[in-house]
Protein backbone atom coordinates (compact mmCIF):
# COMPACT_ATOMS: atom_id res chain seq x y z
CA UNK A 1 0.00 0.00 0.00
CA UNK A 2 2.88 2.53 0.96
CA UNK A 3 4.59 1.80 -2.52
CA UNK A 4 1.85 2.47 -4.21
CA UNK A 5 1.34 5.57 -2.14
CA UNK A 6 4.95 6.47 -3.44
CA UNK A 7 4.67 5.26 -7.15
CA UNK A 8 1.39 7.84 -7.10
CA UNK A 9 2.81 10.86 -5.81
CA UNK A 10 6.51 10.42 -7.59
CA UNK A 11 3.87 10.75 -10.86
CA UNK A 12 1.91 13.59 -9.51
CA UNK A 13 5.07 15.28 -8.54
CA UNK A 14 8.02 13.82 -9.33
CA UNK A 15 10.22 15.16 -13.00
CA UNK A 16 8.13 13.86 -15.93
CA UNK A 17 10.50 11.45 -18.20
CA UNK A 18 12.03 13.55 -20.66
CA UNK A 19 14.49 13.16 -22.68
CA UNK A 20 17.07 15.76 -20.63
CA UNK A 21 17.54 12.38 -18.30
CA UNK A 22 18.80 10.00 -20.88
CA UNK A 23 20.31 12.18 -23.63
CA UNK A 24 23.82 11.84 -22.60
CA UNK A 25 25.25 13.89 -24.55
CA UNK A 26 23.07 17.04 -24.01
CA UNK A 27 23.34 16.49 -20.22
CA UNK A 28 27.46 16.48 -20.63
CA UNK A 29 27.08 19.88 -23.20
CA UNK A 30 25.21 21.65 -21.05
CA UNK A 31 27.87 20.76 -17.93
CA UNK A 32 30.86 21.70 -20.13
CA UNK A 33 29.28 25.33 -21.35
CA UNK A 34 28.30 26.35 -18.26
CA UNK A 35 31.94 25.40 -16.50
CA UNK A 36 33.63 26.82 -19.51
CA UNK A 37 31.57 30.25 -19.37
CA UNK A 38 32.46 30.38 -15.46
CA UNK A 39 35.79 29.16 -15.49
CA UNK A 40 37.04 29.50 -19.04
CA UNK A 41 35.79 32.31 -20.46
CA UNK A 42 37.03 34.97 -22.81
CA UNK A 43 40.36 35.40 -22.43
CA UNK A 44 40.96 39.35 -21.57
CA UNK A 45 44.47 41.21 -21.35
CA UNK A 46 43.21 44.72 -19.60
CA UNK A 47 46.30 46.98 -18.46
CA UNK A 48 44.81 47.07 -14.85
CA UNK A 49 46.97 49.44 -12.26
CA UNK A 50 45.63 49.99 -8.83
CA UNK A 51 48.58 51.71 -7.40
CA UNK A 52 46.28 54.70 -7.40
CA UNK A 53 45.19 52.96 -3.99
CA UNK A 54 48.31 53.14 -2.20
CA UNK A 55 47.52 56.13 -0.16
CA UNK A 56 45.05 54.18 1.35
CA UNK A 57 46.89 51.00 2.05
CA UNK A 58 48.02 50.10 5.51
CA UNK A 59 51.54 49.28 4.41
CA UNK A 60 53.25 48.43 1.15
CA UNK A 61 56.05 46.03 0.52
CA UNK A 62 59.56 47.35 1.39
CA UNK A 63 62.95 46.23 -0.06
CA UNK A 64 63.85 43.86 2.78
CA UNK A 65 60.55 42.17 2.46
CA UNK A 66 60.58 41.63 -1.08
CA UNK A 67 63.77 40.30 -0.77
CA UNK A 68 62.72 38.24 1.81
CA UNK A 69 59.81 36.99 -1.10
CA UNK A 70 62.07 35.92 -3.46
CA UNK A 71 65.05 34.46 -1.97
CA UNK A 72 66.40 31.55 -3.00
CA UNK A 73 64.51 28.40 -1.86
CA UNK A 74 66.75 26.32 0.08
CA UNK A 75 66.15 22.49 0.86
CA UNK A 76 65.20 23.80 4.85
CA UNK A 77 62.03 25.16 3.12
CA UNK A 78 61.15 22.45 0.63
CA UNK A 79 61.38 20.35 3.79
CA UNK A 80 59.06 23.04 6.05
CA UNK A 81 56.49 22.52 3.31
CA UNK A 82 56.42 19.24 2.92
CA UNK A 83 55.96 18.75 6.70
CA UNK A 84 53.22 21.36 7.05
CA UNK A 85 50.95 19.72 4.28
CA UNK A 86 48.17 17.98 5.84
CA UNK A 87 48.40 13.92 5.58
CA UNK A 88 44.79 13.15 4.78
CA UNK A 89 44.82 15.65 2.34
CA UNK A 90 43.95 14.18 -1.30
CA UNK A 91 46.63 12.99 -3.39
CA UNK A 92 46.94 14.34 -6.95
CA UNK A 93 46.21 11.95 -10.22
CA UNK A 94 50.08 10.78 -9.27
CA UNK A 95 48.53 8.65 -6.59
CA UNK A 96 51.37 10.29 -3.74
CA UNK A 97 49.90 11.89 -0.61
CA UNK A 98 52.00 13.93 1.58
CA UNK A 99 52.15 11.43 3.95
CA UNK A 100 54.29 9.39 1.13
CA UNK A 101 56.70 12.10 1.18
CA UNK A 102 56.96 12.48 4.94
CA UNK A 103 57.72 8.68 5.15
CA UNK A 104 60.08 8.53 2.12
CA UNK A 105 61.92 11.74 3.59
CA UNK A 106 65.46 10.10 4.65
CA UNK A 107 65.34 7.96 1.15
CA UNK A 108 64.26 10.66 -1.43
CA UNK A 109 64.97 13.58 0.02
CA UNK A 110 64.69 17.46 -1.56
CA UNK A 111 67.61 16.52 -3.98
CA UNK A 112 65.22 13.72 -6.11
CA UNK A 113 61.69 15.40 -5.79
CA UNK A 114 62.59 16.33 -9.40
CA UNK A 115 62.04 13.24 -10.38
CA UNK A 116 58.56 13.16 -9.88
CA UNK A 117 57.09 14.87 -13.15
CA UNK A 118 54.48 17.08 -12.17
CA UNK A 119 50.71 16.78 -13.67
CA UNK A 120 48.85 19.91 -14.22
CA UNK A 121 46.49 19.43 -11.57
CA UNK A 122 47.00 20.07 -7.42
CA UNK A 123 49.07 17.04 -6.78
CA UNK A 124 51.70 17.31 -3.93
CA UNK A 125 54.55 18.36 -5.53
CA UNK A 126 52.70 21.21 -7.01
CA UNK A 127 51.25 22.01 -3.13
CA UNK A 128 54.71 21.46 -1.86
CA UNK A 129 55.83 25.05 -4.74
CA UNK A 130 52.73 27.00 -3.17
CA UNK A 131 53.22 26.07 0.71
CA UNK A 132 56.77 27.56 -0.52
CA UNK A 133 54.94 30.88 -1.24
CA UNK A 134 52.62 30.62 1.13
CA UNK A 135 55.11 30.44 3.92
CA UNK A 136 56.54 33.42 2.29
CA UNK A 137 53.30 35.59 2.15
CA UNK A 138 52.76 34.66 6.10
CA UNK A 139 55.83 37.00 6.65
CA UNK A 140 54.18 40.12 5.16
CA UNK A 141 50.26 39.64 5.02
CA UNK A 142 49.66 40.90 8.48
CA UNK A 143 50.89 44.24 7.37
CA UNK A 144 48.74 44.39 4.46
CA UNK A 145 45.80 43.36 5.37
CA UNK A 146 43.39 45.91 7.67
CA UNK A 147 42.54 44.78 11.35
CA UNK A 148 38.79 43.72 9.89
CA UNK A 149 39.59 41.25 7.90
CA UNK A 150 40.41 38.07 10.29
CA UNK A 151 40.68 35.08 7.74
CA UNK A 152 44.09 33.24 7.07
CA UNK A 153 46.75 36.22 8.87
CA UNK A 154 48.83 35.29 11.70
CA UNK A 155 47.82 36.38 15.04
CA UNK A 156 44.11 36.80 14.35
CA UNK A 157 41.02 35.25 15.22
CA UNK A 158 37.66 34.05 13.59
CA UNK A 159 35.94 34.64 17.09
CA UNK A 160 37.11 38.46 17.16
CA UNK A 161 34.88 39.07 14.21
CA UNK A 162 32.06 37.20 16.07
CA UNK A 163 32.60 39.25 19.13
CA UNK A 164 32.58 42.04 17.50
CA UNK A 165 29.79 41.56 15.29
CA UNK A 166 27.73 40.77 18.58
CA UNK A 167 28.10 43.84 20.34
CA UNK A 168 27.62 46.03 16.93
CA UNK A 169 24.03 44.29 16.29
CA UNK A 170 23.20 44.81 19.90
CA UNK A 171 20.17 46.97 20.32
CA UNK A 172 19.26 46.50 16.54
CA UNK A 173 15.41 45.91 18.91
CA UNK A 174 15.48 48.68 20.23
CA UNK A 175 13.86 52.21 19.04
CA UNK A 176 15.81 54.35 21.20
CA UNK A 177 19.43 53.83 19.68
CA UNK A 178 20.63 55.63 16.50
CA UNK A 179 19.30 53.77 13.04
CA UNK A 180 21.73 51.91 11.63
CA UNK A 181 21.74 49.07 9.03
CA UNK A 182 24.35 46.46 7.88
CA UNK A 183 24.64 44.80 4.71
CA UNK A 184 25.74 41.20 4.75
CA UNK A 185 26.82 40.70 1.38
CA UNK A 186 27.17 37.34 -0.53
CA UNK A 187 29.73 37.17 -3.13
CA UNK A 188 28.72 34.49 -6.07
CA UNK A 189 31.10 31.98 -6.93
CA UNK A 190 33.89 34.13 -4.69
CA UNK A 191 37.19 31.94 -5.75
CA UNK A 192 35.71 30.68 -9.09
CA UNK A 193 35.41 34.53 -10.60
CA UNK A 194 38.31 36.23 -9.43
CA UNK A 195 40.26 37.93 -12.71
CA UNK A 196 43.56 37.43 -12.74
CA UNK A 197 44.47 40.55 -14.59
CA UNK A 198 43.31 42.12 -11.25
CA UNK A 199 44.97 39.75 -8.70
CA UNK A 200 48.46 40.72 -10.72
CA UNK A 201 47.74 44.09 -10.50
CA UNK A 202 46.13 43.37 -6.52
CA UNK A 203 50.26 42.22 -6.08
CA UNK A 204 51.31 45.32 -8.01
CA UNK A 205 49.68 47.23 -5.52
CA UNK A 206 50.74 45.75 -2.68
CA UNK A 207 54.23 46.05 -3.60
CA UNK A 208 55.18 42.45 -4.12
CA UNK A 209 58.30 42.05 -6.03
CA UNK A 210 57.76 41.35 -9.74
CA UNK A 211 59.92 37.89 -9.79
CA UNK A 212 57.18 36.76 -6.50
CA UNK A 213 54.80 38.27 -9.24
CA UNK A 214 55.93 36.26 -12.32
CA UNK A 215 55.71 33.17 -9.57
CA UNK A 216 52.12 33.49 -9.05
CA UNK A 217 51.13 33.76 -12.30
CA UNK A 218 52.83 30.48 -13.24
CA UNK A 219 50.37 28.83 -10.38
CA UNK A 220 46.92 30.52 -10.99
CA UNK A 221 47.78 30.22 -14.97
CA UNK A 222 48.34 26.87 -15.53
CA UNK A 223 44.99 24.83 -14.59
CA UNK A 224 42.98 22.93 -17.39
CA UNK A 225 39.19 21.53 -16.36
CA UNK A 226 37.51 18.71 -17.54
CA UNK A 227 34.13 17.49 -15.75
CA UNK A 228 33.66 13.85 -14.09
CA UNK A 229 29.80 13.45 -14.94
CA UNK A 230 28.28 9.66 -14.19
CA UNK A 231 31.89 7.83 -14.62
CA UNK A 232 32.93 9.53 -17.83
CA UNK A 233 35.09 12.30 -18.37
CA UNK A 234 33.80 15.46 -20.36
CA UNK A 235 35.24 18.19 -22.37
CA UNK A 236 38.61 19.56 -21.61
CA UNK A 237 39.13 23.82 -21.57
CA UNK A 238 41.96 25.90 -20.34
CA UNK A 239 41.35 28.22 -17.56
CA UNK A 240 40.88 31.71 -17.37
CA UNK A 241 39.88 32.92 -13.97
CA UNK A 242 39.49 31.67 -10.74
CA UNK A 243 41.58 30.41 -7.71
CA UNK A 244 42.09 26.75 -7.17
CA UNK A 245 40.01 24.97 -4.37
CA UNK A 246 42.51 23.18 -2.40
CA UNK A 247 45.54 25.14 -3.53
CA UNK A 248 47.26 26.65 -0.75
CA UNK A 249 47.78 29.58 -1.85
CA UNK A 250 44.49 30.44 -2.44
CA UNK A 251 42.78 31.44 0.45
CA UNK A 252 45.88 33.90 0.82
CA UNK A 253 45.19 35.61 -2.84
CA UNK A 254 41.71 35.91 -2.51
CA UNK A 255 41.83 37.65 1.22
CA UNK A 256 44.56 39.90 -0.79
CA UNK A 257 42.08 40.31 -3.20
CA UNK A 258 39.28 41.75 -0.92
CA UNK A 259 41.47 43.93 0.68
CA UNK A 260 41.51 46.14 -2.75
CA UNK A 261 37.75 45.94 -1.60
CA UNK A 262 38.44 47.74 1.81
CA UNK A 263 41.10 50.44 -0.11
CA UNK A 264 38.18 50.96 -2.55
CA UNK A 265 35.50 51.70 -0.06
CA UNK A 266 38.14 53.87 2.90
CA UNK A 267 39.03 56.18 -0.48
CA UNK A 268 35.62 56.92 -1.55
CA UNK A 269 34.30 57.43 2.23
CA UNK A 270 37.22 59.94 3.22
CA UNK A 271 36.89 61.77 -0.32
CA UNK A 272 33.56 61.95 -0.36
CA UNK A 273 33.53 63.30 2.76
CA UNK A 274 29.37 62.55 3.41
CA UNK A 275 29.37 58.88 4.76
CA UNK A 276 27.92 58.22 7.81
CA UNK A 277 29.30 55.67 10.42
CA UNK A 278 27.15 52.72 12.08
CA UNK A 279 26.73 53.96 15.37
CA UNK A 280 29.90 53.24 17.76
CA UNK A 281 32.34 52.87 14.67
CA UNK A 282 33.47 56.27 13.93
CA UNK A 283 36.47 56.31 15.92
CA UNK A 284 37.70 53.25 14.94
CA UNK A 285 36.87 54.22 10.88
CA UNK A 286 35.30 50.39 11.09
CA UNK A 287 32.87 49.68 7.98
CA UNK A 288 33.54 46.21 7.08
CA UNK A 289 34.25 42.86 9.24
CA UNK A 290 35.62 40.23 6.88
CA UNK A 291 36.08 36.89 7.39
CA UNK A 292 37.90 35.89 3.36
CA UNK A 293 34.56 36.36 1.06
CA UNK A 294 31.90 36.39 4.32
CA UNK A 295 31.87 40.55 4.44
CA UNK A 296 29.19 42.46 6.59
CA UNK A 297 29.11 46.07 5.48
CA UNK A 298 28.14 48.75 8.44
CA UNK A 299 26.63 52.24 8.00
CA UNK A 300 23.85 54.58 9.60
CA UNK A 301 20.76 53.83 8.20
CA UNK A 302 20.63 56.56 5.40
CA UNK A 303 20.50 56.38 1.57
CA UNK A 304 22.87 57.89 0.73
CA UNK A 305 25.75 55.78 2.68
CA UNK A 306 24.13 52.79 1.36
CA UNK A 307 24.26 54.16 -2.11
CA UNK A 308 28.20 55.00 -1.69
CA UNK A 309 28.64 50.80 -0.70
CA UNK A 310 26.40 49.77 -3.66
CA UNK A 311 28.44 51.78 -6.14
CA UNK A 312 32.05 50.59 -4.63
CA UNK A 313 30.66 47.08 -4.62
CA UNK A 314 29.38 47.33 -8.54
CA UNK A 315 33.01 48.99 -9.23
CA UNK A 316 34.74 45.98 -7.44
CA UNK A 317 32.63 43.64 -9.48
CA UNK A 318 33.44 45.08 -12.72
CA UNK A 319 37.42 45.40 -11.69
CA UNK A 320 37.76 42.10 -9.86
CA UNK A 321 34.88 39.68 -11.68
CA UNK A 322 33.57 39.09 -7.69
CA UNK A 323 29.72 39.97 -8.33
CA UNK A 324 27.15 40.12 -4.80
CA UNK A 325 24.25 38.13 -5.18
CA UNK A 326 20.87 39.62 -4.40
CA UNK A 327 19.25 36.79 -3.55
CA UNK A 328 21.55 35.24 -0.78
CA UNK A 329 22.59 39.19 0.43
CA UNK A 330 20.88 40.40 2.99
CA UNK A 331 20.16 44.05 4.73
CA UNK A 332 19.65 44.41 8.67
CA UNK A 333 18.22 47.36 9.98
CA UNK A 334 17.68 48.51 13.48
CA UNK A 335 14.02 49.17 15.02
CA UNK A 336 14.89 52.77 15.21
CA UNK A 337 15.52 52.80 11.15
CA UNK A 338 11.83 51.22 9.63
CA UNK A 339 11.29 55.18 8.12
CA UNK A 340 13.33 54.11 5.96
CA UNK A 341 13.38 50.89 4.73
CA UNK A 342 11.83 50.52 1.79
CA UNK A 343 14.29 53.39 0.21
CA UNK A 344 17.16 51.26 1.17
CA UNK A 345 15.91 47.96 0.13
CA UNK A 346 15.13 49.34 -3.22
CA UNK A 347 18.41 50.83 -3.26
CA UNK A 348 19.94 47.56 -2.79
CA UNK A 349 17.69 45.11 -4.57
CA UNK A 350 19.06 42.83 -1.33
CA UNK A 351 16.65 40.39 0.59
CA UNK A 352 15.50 41.96 3.75
CA UNK A 353 17.15 40.23 7.07
CA UNK A 354 15.85 39.78 10.00
CA UNK A 355 17.74 38.70 13.18
CA UNK A 356 18.71 36.21 14.61
CA UNK A 357 20.72 35.70 11.63
CA UNK A 358 23.17 33.12 10.74
CA UNK A 359 27.36 34.70 10.26
CA UNK A 360 30.05 32.87 9.97
CA UNK A 361 27.78 29.64 11.86
CA UNK A 362 26.76 31.30 14.50
CA UNK A 363 23.50 33.59 15.17
CA UNK A 364 23.74 37.35 15.80
CA UNK A 365 21.55 38.26 18.04
CA UNK A 366 20.36 41.68 19.07
CA UNK A 367 19.92 40.85 23.03
CA UNK A 368 20.76 37.54 25.47
CA UNK A 369 20.93 34.24 23.97
CA UNK A 370 18.17 31.94 24.56
CA UNK A 371 17.57 27.97 24.61
CA UNK A 372 15.69 28.48 20.74
CA UNK A 373 18.58 30.50 19.64
CA UNK A 374 20.90 27.31 20.32
CA UNK A 375 18.48 24.99 18.58
CA UNK A 376 20.64 24.38 15.54
CA UNK A 377 23.90 23.44 17.77
CA UNK A 378 21.15 20.97 19.53
CA UNK A 379 20.46 19.59 16.29
CA UNK A 380 23.24 19.21 14.68
CA UNK A 381 24.81 17.08 18.08
CA UNK A 382 21.45 14.48 17.56
CA UNK A 383 22.31 14.44 13.97
CA UNK A 384 25.64 13.25 14.69
CA UNK A 385 24.19 10.72 17.05
CA UNK A 386 21.54 9.72 14.97
CA UNK A 387 24.19 9.22 12.17
CA UNK A 388 25.75 6.66 14.78
CA UNK A 389 23.00 4.92 15.90
CA UNK A 390 22.88 1.33 14.93
CA UNK A 391 26.75 1.10 14.10
CA UNK A 392 28.53 -1.27 16.52
CA UNK A 393 30.99 1.08 18.53
CA UNK A 394 33.05 0.42 21.84
CA UNK A 395 32.86 2.02 24.75
CA UNK A 396 36.53 3.83 23.86
CA UNK A 397 35.35 4.37 20.58
CA UNK A 398 32.45 6.46 21.64
CA UNK A 399 34.69 8.30 24.18
CA UNK A 400 37.03 9.33 21.27
CA UNK A 401 34.10 10.28 19.01
CA UNK A 402 32.59 12.67 21.87
CA UNK A 403 35.96 14.58 22.67
CA UNK A 404 36.25 14.82 18.63
CA UNK A 405 33.38 15.50 17.17
CA UNK A 406 30.33 15.78 19.31
CA UNK A 407 32.69 18.79 21.69
CA UNK A 408 34.13 20.35 18.89
CA UNK A 409 30.49 21.01 17.99
CA UNK A 410 30.16 23.39 21.47
CA UNK A 411 33.94 24.64 21.48
CA UNK A 412 32.78 27.05 18.40
CA UNK A 413 29.76 28.04 20.29
CA UNK A 414 31.50 28.54 23.50
CA UNK A 415 34.26 30.66 22.14
CA UNK A 416 31.14 33.22 20.89
CA UNK A 417 29.20 33.03 24.31
CA UNK A 418 28.19 31.85 27.65
CA UNK A 419 25.50 29.64 26.41
CA UNK A 420 22.68 29.13 28.87
CA UNK A 421 22.72 26.71 31.72
CA UNK A 422 19.30 25.10 30.04
CA UNK A 423 21.71 24.50 26.80
CA UNK A 424 24.44 23.11 28.63
CA UNK A 425 21.91 20.71 30.74
CA UNK A 426 20.88 19.12 27.11
CA UNK A 427 24.29 18.53 25.74
CA UNK A 428 25.83 17.11 29.07
CA UNK A 429 22.52 15.10 28.83
CA UNK A 430 23.04 13.67 25.01
CA UNK A 431 26.43 13.14 25.48
CA UNK A 432 25.71 10.94 28.82
CA UNK A 433 23.29 9.16 26.76
CA UNK A 434 25.64 8.62 23.70
CA UNK A 435 28.36 7.43 26.43
CA UNK A 436 26.92 4.87 28.08
CA UNK A 437 23.96 3.70 25.86
CA UNK A 438 25.24 4.72 22.16
CA UNK A 439 22.33 6.89 21.07
CA UNK A 440 20.05 9.93 22.68
CA UNK A 441 17.49 7.56 24.58
CA UNK A 442 18.14 8.25 28.28
CA UNK A 443 20.21 5.58 30.83
CA UNK A 444 21.21 5.20 34.02
CA UNK A 445 25.39 6.55 34.21
CA UNK A 446 27.28 3.73 35.40
CA UNK A 447 29.79 6.24 37.00
CA UNK A 448 29.35 9.73 38.28
CA UNK A 449 30.19 12.88 35.60
CA UNK A 450 32.19 14.59 37.60
CA UNK A 451 34.78 10.97 37.57
CA UNK A 452 34.30 11.13 33.82
CA UNK A 453 35.29 14.31 33.33
CA UNK A 454 38.47 13.44 34.71
CA UNK A 455 42.31 13.19 33.49
CA UNK A 456 43.39 9.89 32.41
CA UNK A 457 46.18 10.39 34.82
CA UNK A 458 43.22 10.34 37.39
CA UNK A 459 41.49 7.53 36.49
CA UNK A 460 39.27 9.36 34.36
CA UNK A 461 38.29 9.69 30.72
CA UNK A 462 39.82 13.29 29.88
CA UNK A 463 36.02 14.65 28.46
CA UNK A 464 36.33 17.80 29.26
CA UNK A 465 33.37 19.75 31.19
CA UNK A 466 31.23 21.83 29.10
CA UNK A 467 30.87 24.49 31.85
CA UNK A 468 34.26 24.81 33.11
CA UNK A 469 35.56 25.10 28.97
CA UNK A 470 33.26 27.51 28.00
CA UNK A 471 34.00 29.45 31.25
CA UNK A 472 38.03 28.93 30.55
CA UNK A 473 37.41 29.78 26.91
CA UNK A 474 35.48 33.31 27.41
CA UNK A 475 37.79 34.11 29.83
CA UNK A 476 40.82 34.07 27.35
CA UNK A 477 38.84 36.62 25.84
CA UNK A 478 39.12 38.74 28.96
CA UNK A 479 42.77 38.07 29.02
CA UNK A 480 43.24 39.46 25.56
CA UNK A 481 41.48 42.65 26.54
CA UNK A 482 44.04 43.16 29.55
CA UNK A 483 47.01 42.10 27.72
CA UNK A 484 45.76 44.68 24.75
CA UNK A 485 46.43 42.18 22.28
CA UNK A 486 46.67 45.02 19.25
CA UNK A 487 45.92 42.40 16.26
CA UNK A 488 42.44 42.29 17.57
CA UNK A 489 39.74 44.41 16.38
CA UNK A 490 37.47 43.50 18.79
CA UNK A 491 39.80 44.24 21.55
CA UNK A 492 41.09 47.74 19.98
CA UNK A 493 36.90 48.00 19.40
CA UNK A 494 36.48 47.48 23.59
CA UNK A 495 39.27 49.29 24.45
CA UNK A 496 37.70 52.60 22.70
CA UNK A 497 33.84 52.16 23.39
CA UNK A 498 34.02 50.27 26.91
CA UNK A 499 37.19 51.21 28.18
CA UNK A 500 37.84 54.04 27.15
CA UNK A 501 41.45 53.76 28.21
CA UNK A 502 40.30 52.83 32.04
CA UNK A 503 41.41 49.31 33.59
CA UNK A 504 39.19 46.59 32.73
CA UNK A 505 38.64 46.09 36.63
CA UNK A 506 37.29 49.94 36.98
CA UNK A 507 34.28 48.83 34.47
CA UNK A 508 30.78 49.21 35.42
CA UNK A 509 29.69 44.95 35.03
CA UNK A 510 26.22 45.91 34.79
CA UNK A 511 26.44 48.25 31.79
CA UNK A 512 26.57 47.28 28.22
CA UNK A 513 25.18 44.28 25.86
CA UNK A 514 24.41 41.25 27.37
CA UNK A 515 27.13 39.08 26.20
CA UNK A 516 29.70 41.66 27.41
CA UNK A 517 27.91 41.82 31.01
CA UNK A 518 28.22 38.12 31.08
CA UNK A 519 31.92 37.98 30.50
CA UNK A 520 32.49 40.82 33.42
CA UNK A 521 30.81 38.31 35.63
CA UNK A 522 33.07 35.42 35.02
Amino acid sequence: MLQQRAKIQWMKGGDQCSRVFFRKNDISNVFVAYYQRLLGGDRTDRAMDLRYLRPWARHIITDEEASFLIRPVTKDDVKTAVFDIEEDWAPGPDGYSSGFFKAAWPVCAPSLVADFRPISCCNVIYKIITKILVLRIRGVLDKLISPSQTAFVPGRSISDNILLAQKLFSGYNQCRLPPRCALKVDLRKAYDTVERDFLLATLQLFGFPPTFNRWIEKCVTSPHFSLYLNGEVHGFFAGARGLRQGDPVSPYLFVLVMEVLHLILLQFIEQDGGFAYHWQCKELSLFQLSFADDLILLCKAEVRSVELFRRRLDLFASLSGLHTNPQKSHLILSKAANGVRTSLLETLGFQEGRLPLRYLGLPLIASRLTMLDCQPLLQKIDARIRGWDGVSLSFAGRVQLIKSVLLAFEVYWAMAFLLPKGVIKEIVKRIRNFLWKGNSSSGYPKVARNSVCKPIEEGGQGIRDILALNRALMSRHLWSVIKHEKESIWVEWIGHYRLRDASIWMVNAKRGAWSWRKMLEL
